[in-house]
């Protein structure tokens, strides 16, 4: 039996991209991916995460990823919900796998998973699966854990890059992290426009907006 464990990194951040990743094994080495000390990646520190997820890549039959950059969340959210967009970008992820899975295990975003298989619906034959949908799914399955670990690295290493390319301090990327703020901040202030790596229908960037537009007035 092929089973594909499925978790995100970066849903929640004001700066850059949602990574979904999915990993797909053989029944019979879920094992190995407790033994190697797979959990919830937030339990796991930067080293720890790279390395694991370097040992993933060995164990794993196959190991996919779909982003869903800042710009694009902000059009979906116009036309759909944050949750809407993960169940499309995770039925993109499904599809995107060389081996059919037998069962798939979902870390659920929803408050209720049996709203979240019902968009799933729309989008692939969930009746095709043996599917598991549950809460805090990346601490109770090695193979979301796995999952977890490997969106968390791509995200991750995805921030580095905009740090490089554009030169500032970024952080995380979530709204508590004093980096991020700032860096948004400068730009804005440079470039008189929020940086194109930030969900514009994000409340901070709204707050950050409306800040500025307050201190010219003040100005004036």
């Amino acid at each position: 039996m092929l089973v594909l464990g499925i978790d995100e990194a970066g849903r929640g951040p004001v700066i850059g991209s949602m990574i979904i990743a999915g990993v797909l094994v053989e029944e019979d080495t879920i094992r190995k991916l407790d033994e190697i000390g797979c959990k919830d990646s937030k339990l796991l520190s930067p080293s720890e995460r790279e390395r694991l997820a370097r040992e993933v890549e060995v164990i794993a039959k196959e190991v996919r990823l779909v982003e869903t950059t800042a710009r694009e969340i902000d059009s979906l959210r116009r036309v759909i919900s944050l949750n809407e967009i993960e169940a499309r970008k995770i039925a993109e992820l499904i599809d995107k796998f060389e081996n059919k899975p037998d069962k798939i295990i979902i870390d659920c975003p929803d408050p209720e998973p049996s709203r979240f298989i019902a968009r799933l619906r729309k989008y692939i034959d969930v009746d095709e699966y043996e599917l598991v949908v549950e809460h805090k799914a990346d601490a109770k399955y090695p193979v979301v854990s796995a999952a977890s670990i490997i969106a968390k690295v791509a995200r991750d290493l995805h921030v580095r890059e905009l740090s490089e390319k554009y030169g500032i301090k970024l952080g995380t990327g979530y709204s508590h992290d004093e980096d991020a703020i700032k860096a948004i901040e400068e730009y804005l202030e440079k470039d008189g426009k929020l940086p194109p790596f930030v969900r514009k229908s994000w409340d901070t960037s709204k707050r950050i907006l409306e800040k500025k537009s307050q201190k010219k007035l003040i100005d004036f």
